[in-house]
């Protein structure tokens, strides 16, 4: 379901995003290409699992890289 193991909120929570953007500190190229692939496998399973009731496109691209934006 693309939730947090550790607060149950749709990942990546603020704890996620706190660590990847330390892990990815100055690298905002290679963070966004990352998680640009995580949200195309978060697409694919959440239109498999539930095709009526998964996120729009638009929210998933806001949860996923808006975010990751300077």
């Amino acid at each position: 379901m693309w939730c947090c193991r550790a607060d149950g909120q749709p990942w990546p929570c603020a704890q996620a995003r706190l660590l990847l953007t330390v892990e990815y500190d100055g690298n905002r190229i290679g963070l966004s290409i990352y998680l640009a692939g995580l949200m195309y496998e978060a697409m694919r399973d959440l239109y498999r699992l539930n095709p009526y009731d998964a996120p729009a496109p638009a929210a998933l691209f806001a949860r996923f890289l808006t975010w990751a934006t300077p």
